[in-house]
């Protein structure tokens, strides 16, 4: 009997949710038609077509499909673009389908990958959702430049005004309702009064981070709101965007910015677009700040990159930050802010983490503050005597003893699952077929590079079935302890070395580290805290750091490992 999964999916709230019923519902009565039988149903609501990742229902879909035994023989779709419409990756999904034996039909259209023929069809209809969703970004960017270009409000919120929405009561859109043909902005004068102060604040000579600690001690709301007992106050990022967004002249820039999607991830970053493609749209209304006073503003601007200031002060947002061992695992007990370097300029020119809520917003109360390469010996040193304690190495040792028992296991199925003997059989036969045309029609580039293809697949499945076929031998319960341990002493060294591998392999392991101010002796600490995921009952691991002390001796002398 054959078992069939029903994959659906719609892409936005133009669509109903009603739509994935329809889908399934014309799904399954094919399959009845079909003498078949529905085991499994998977659908992804309100998400583009776009990429397949990201999508959570079709990434289980496929998961399941690579599973043995398979748990279903074919994946009914209602039409090729409730698969993507992305031409390649719809025919990558069929071709790693077919070679599990699992066939793709899309119902309405009345493709099935199970045909000799299904291939072109496929590609014809995939070209066509592909070119769909091109043309529907056209559309869509070009609807955007004239709403832009008619004063209308074509982006999200801005501080300072409220959207209001105009309609348009000579269309009806859904439910009876006319349909809105743009939203303008209206002043909101409680929050343009602290625009203007902003901006008064900053041509009197204060700076971003000035600005920002004096907007928090009146009180006065920020643009985000608190969440999840995460500071969401005045920072000076978000001052110096204030001061150099030109919609508080009252002058809309537009297409500066693009969406690109990454095809390695799926998900959509903001590209810059070039100076000449920008379109500049006057709306008196919009102004807030006068332009004597804009203009002053940019002139102190000017100033400060001729001189350089701008460079001083924190490194969190630089190139090298993204590379310090600890940069984004390191939590502040008091506001959970994540800790950052907020000074590179101290004594001998060290970088200093400390929490950024306060040093550059004030509002936490936590102005401890640590060397950045203390930090990181002492969280070293005290993570290796954690590791090195015999019952967190035993465990360690077991579960990669497991692990490898598991992998090679895994090989020795894989090399002899049905599959992977069928394809090899199948690629045989096409060598034959192959073979036999050349004796018969001569020389052909063509032919002859096809036969060089599928004969390196040959080989390749065939070393993958001997390799997995090998004496499977026993691993030496002494190698994996005295390897575990090789890594273990290698990690100050892995760290020094190489800081970004460092840093992936312990976020693994180490989500996050909490540091709390303290004092021991009468010195002011860090108390730092967080879950070893590596260990037995993912207990805490306590350890101190100090600030204000020379360096560790290489034996990590003067550490408190609690």
């Amino acid at each position: 009997m054959t078992r069939c999964a029903i994959y659906a999916r719609y892409s936005s709230d133009m669509q109903r949710d009603t739509s994935i019923e329809d889908q399934v519902r014309r799904c399954e009565e094919y399959a009845t038609s079909q003498g078949w039988t529905v085991t499994a149903t998977y659908a992804d609501r309100a998400i583009s077509g776009s990429a397949m990742l990201g999508r959570k229902e079709l990434q289980t879909l496929l998961q399941a499909a690579r599973s043995q035994p398979r748990p279903f023989d074919r994946v009914l779709v209602d039409d090729t673009s409730r698969l993507s419409r992305n031409l390649p990756e719809v025919l990558t999904l069929i071709e790693n389908m077919k070679f599990r034996d699992i066939y793709v039909s899309a119902v309405t259209q009345g493709i099935d990958s199970a045909q000799d023929y299904s291939r072109q069809l496929f590609t014809l209809n995939g070209m066509i959702d592909e070119q769909y969703i091109k043309a529907l970004a056209s559309k869509v960017h070009r609807g955007q430049e004239g709403r832009a270009l008619a004063g209308f409000n074509p982006g999200g919120k801005c501080y300072g005004y409220r959207n209001v929405p105009i309609e348009d009561h000579t269309r009806i859109g859904k439910y009876g309702r006319p349909m809105v043909k743009g939203v303008q902005l209206e002043i909101v004068e409680d929050e343009a009064a602290t625009v203007r102060r902003i901006f008064e604040l900053f041509e009197g000579g204060a700076g971003l981070g000035q600005i920002a600690k004096r907007l928090n001690a009146d009180g006065i709301p920020s643009p985000q709101p608190p969440r999840n007992r995460l500071v969401r106050a005045w920072c000076p990022s978000s001052i110096r965007s204030m001061l150099k967004n030109e919609r508080y002249r009252g002058t809309f820039v537009w297409n500066r910015t693009q969406k690109r999607q990454n095809p390695e991830t799926g998900r959509k970053t903001s590209r810059p677009r070039p100076a000449a493609e920008w379109r500049h749209t006057s709306v008196p209304g919009w102004r807030i700040v006068p332009e004597p006073l804009w203009e002053s503003v940019q002139a102190r601007f000017r100033d400060v990159t001729r001189t350089g200031v701008a460079r001083a002060g924190g490194l969190a947002r630089s190139e090298s930050s993204r590379k310090y061992l600890f940069s984004g695992l390191l939590r502040c007990a008091c506001c959970n802010s994540r800790m950052v370097i907020v000074s590179g300029q101290g004594r001998r020119g060290y970088s200093k983490y400390g929490c950024p809520a306060s040093w550059n917003r004030g509002v936490c109360s936590n102005r401890l503050t640590i060397r950045q390469d203390r930090l990181e010996i002492q969280l070293l040193a005290a993570l290796q005597t954690r590791i090195w304690r015999p019952e967190i190495l035993e465990y360690t040792i077991k579960a990669f003893e497991q692990a490898v028992r598991g992998r090679m296991e895994a090989m020795r199925h894989e090399a002899a699952a049905p599959t992977l003997v069928t394809r090899v059989e199948k690629l045989r036969d096409e060598a034959r077929r192959l073979a036999d045309a050349v004796a018969e029609m001569g020389y052909s580039p063509t032919l002859l590079g096809r036969l060089r293809t599928v004969e390196l697949e040959i080989n390749k499945l065939e070393t993958q079935r001997e390799e997995a076929h090998a004496a499977f031998r026993e691993p030496s319960f002494s190698s994996l302890r005295r390897f575990v341990m090789e890594q273990v002493s290698a990690l100050p060294q892995l760290a020094q070395s190489d800081p970004e591998r460092a840093k992936a392999a312990l976020a693994r392991h180490l989500p996050s580290i909490v540091l709390t101010p303290s004092e021991r002796d009468g010195r002011p600490v860090f108390e730092a805290s967080g879950a070893w995921e590596i260990a037995p009952g993912n207990d805490a691991m306590l350890m101190v750091a100090r600030d204000g002390i020379e360096p560790p001796t290489p034996a990590f002398s003067g550490l408190h490992d609690q």
